[in-house]
């Protein structure tokens, strides 16, 4: 059996690994909607903005992206006739974000398309298998960032 170090290597290659197939998968389900997985994450960031829109300080902090970036985002999703922005009534200054109508139907069918690739991609595998991948996920990014695992010299 390989000793931790190389085990902890093993563990981090296969997330990366994993997190990279994911994004690709996500990328080509979304392409048929003319979105990228980032653009998906930004009308899904609109979205939670609710009837009243998004603030794109919002957008960026759900998005962990700078506010000049979710402002970049949102420019390319107003361009697909996806969202639309309008005075903020709180702030002379700002906007609100929220999505087109259009923008609403191609969220809702990308995410049931996520949804189903997502179950294909686990069809097999069994239940308790899953859940235990889950948690020790959870636990892996816990100690990665709660714990702020610094280099160690």
């Amino acid at each position: 059996m390989p000793d931790r170090s190389e085990l902890a290597l093993q563990l981090t290659d296969a997330v990366t690994a994993a997190r990279g197939a994911v994004q690709r998968a996500g990328d080509r389900a979304f392409r048929a909607y003319g979105l990228s997985q980032r653009a998906h994450a930004a009308l899904s960031a609109v979205d939670q903005g609710g009837p009243d829109g998004a603030r794109p300080k919002e957008i960026a902090d759900l998005l962990g992206v700078s506010r000049a970036a979710a402002t970049t985002f949102v420019q390319r999703l107003e361009a697909k006739g996806l969202v639309e922005t309008t005075p903020d009534p709180e702030d002379d200054r700002g906007v609100r974000v929220t999505l087109t109508r259009r923008g609403s139907e191609v969220l809702l069918r990308a995410g049931q398309l996520e949804r189903r690739l997502a179950a294909r991609a686990i069809e097999g595998l069994p239940a308790a298998t899953i859940v235990r991948t889950i948690r020790l996920l959870q636990d892996f990014k816990h100690r990665l960032t709660e714990r702020q695992i610094g280099v160690v010299r």
